[in-house]
């Protein structure tokens, strides 16, 4: 009998979800769970390694920049400032640039969060943007968020949450970008203080479990067997690495099966 593509992978996910039901009930039946552990990736998240204005493992960039201030600061010591003033009706803008290279696990959803406390309302056309971009091998933009306008809190901390951010295949690297801009109108202002960006994902081996069920499901073979090789490395000592092992073998089967096919 041949089997076509279609064919082979509905075969793969019936074997597997015998077997990801399997890593289920040993999960739910577990009394001493791990915890759960949410790793940043984030050096100098609080921008405390720097000298005077300058910050280390940041870019501070564009017409008026960003500053490593003191005066304020959500945890540690310092923070970023942000203190824009038109020169007549030319625009001001600052930009706070963080890019993350090698550290991402494809397959997880990344969570970004930052804490803001604005100084003062802005004026002349004052906005707040945050930018989520993911890079490839080739240093090519695969996927972002776009520019997403945020808002804040005068006098006070406010904490913004970016959930569900799903990382796209083959991804090298993300650029996080935070953006603060007048508009070309005399008088136009912004302040503000940034802190505590955190770029993070559950990487815990519950989460792991999870996010491989969910890829096989899809037949998203390559980014399966990344995760479980993932998984593999962190929790050589879990309980479920036996059966890990086994459906990794599993799917391997199957997918040099379809590769054969093709």
């Amino acid at each position: 009998m041949i089997l076509n593509n279609n064919s082979i992978k509905i075969t793969c996910l019936l074997f597997c979800c015998f077997s990801l039901a399997e890593l289920q009930s040993a999960e739910d039946s577990k009394t001493d769970k791990v915890d759960s552990r949410i790793r940043s990736i984030i050096d100098n998240f609080s921008f405390e390694e720097g000298q005077d204005d300058a910050v280390v493992g940041w870019a501070f960039t564009n017409s008026q920049p960003p500053i490593r201030s003191g005066s304020e600061a959500k945890t540690g010591s310092h923070s970023a400032y942000i203190n824009l003033q038109n020169e007549g009706k030319r625009p001001s803008e600052a930009h706070i640039i963080k890019t993350i290279d090698g550290k991402l696990v494809s397959g997880l959803n990344y969570e970004l969060s930052f804490f803001v406390k604005q100084m003062k309302p802005g004026t002349g056309g004052y906005i707040q943007q945050y930018l989520v971009e993911w890079w490839d091998e080739d240093e090519q933009a695969v996927k972002g968020t776009g520019f997403k306008q945020f808002s804040s809190k005068i006098g006070d901390w406010e904490k913004i949450v970016v959930p569900g951010l799903d990382i796209p295949e083959n991804v090298r690297s993300v650029k996080l970008l935070f953006r603060f801009v007048t508009g070309a109108i005399e008088g136009g202002s912004g302040e503000v203080f940034i802190d505590d960006i955190n770029f993070s994902a559950d990487d815990s081996s519950e989460a792991l479990v999870t996010a491989i069920e969910g890829k096989v499901s899809q037949a998203q073979f390559d980014v399966a067997l990344s995760l479980i090789d993932t998984f593999l490395k962190k929790y050589s000592d879990d309980p479920k690495v036996d059966d890990i092992k086994a459906l990794r073998s599993r799917v391997n089967k199957f997918q040099q099966l379809e590769e054969s096919s093709e």
